[in-house]
């Protein structure tokens, strides 16, 4: 396995999507096969409907998706258009019994489109090579000196920092605010000694956004996953729409 090393120091997660329980529990099954043959420890989640997979998966965030194709409502071709918009690096499988729709799963860039009854060897080298695609850099994390000590951050929870009487607050996308001690060092220096790569641009004099969260951009402002909204300074726009522009496309 490739990229075996990252598997067993982080943590793999995966979500299976299909609206028939027999097929589910097959795929599920064969996923637990391969894990265990390959000493891969991942969380895996199941779905039975594509709008509870969008909406929690907004915030599981997983790495890899097995999705049937036909299914009630929204098809698992749309609902990876949707899933792709904020996670373009995720890996996705489809896995159907409709041969008819190979030529339009390919808009969302897939791994594999598998035929079902589904052959656990093809299944198998699929798994080998969306995980040896797996981004490590989405699971990176900070180390942030917070009161009475110190607190890792997984950088794909924050939707933003903001800088406020001299403390900096880290907005998590599970609501929770997690700040420093007062600082002795304005802003732009503390994101050049804590954040100097090209996950966080500055929107504002106060706040530099994840590029990651962004859900939609305009030149006043930012909504991010999960809907709330934060201000673009005008000077500061073309920065964030460079930003923004290099990390989806």
């Amino acid at each position: 396995m490739e990229n075996k090393d990252f598997i067993e120091d982080s943590e793999l997660r995966i979500a299976i999507c299909d609206d028939d329980k027999s097929d589910r529990e097959k795929v599920h099954v064969l996923l637990q096969e391969y894990l265990k043959k390959n000493s891969i420890k991942a969380q895996v989640r199941i779905f039975d409907h594509p709008d509870t997979l969008i909406e929690e998966c907004e915030h599981y965030r997983p790495h890899i998706y097995i999705l049937d194709i036909v299914m009630p409502m929204v098809t698992g071709i749309q609902a990876a258009r949707e899933l792709r918009w904020n996670q373009p690096d995720a890996q996705i499988i489809f896995a159907t019994s409709e041969s008819s729709y190979a030529l339009e799963s390919f808009d969302v860039n897939p791994i594999n489109y598998i035929l079902k009854p589904i052959e656990k060897e093809k299944f198998f080298s699929t798994l080998d090579l969306a995980i040896s695609r797996v981004d490590i850099d989405s699971d990176k994390s900070v180390c942030i000196k917070i009161k009475g000590g110190m607190q890792t951050l997984r950088l794909s929870d924050i939707l933003y920092i903001e800088y406020r009487n001299h403390v900096v607050s880290y907005h998590m996308d599970n609501g929770e605010i997690i700040s420093t001690p007062t600082l002795r060092i304005g802003f732009a220096e503390y994101l050049s000694e804590n954040h100097s790569g090209k996950d966080f641009v500055r929107c504002h004099e106060s706040i530099a956004v994840n590029i990651a969260a962004i859900d939609k951009l305009t030149k006043i402002d930012i909504t991010l996953r999960g809907g709330e909204q934060i201000p673009v300074t005008k000077s500061r726009y073309s920065d964030v729409i460079d930003s923004y522009m290099d990390y989806r496309f």
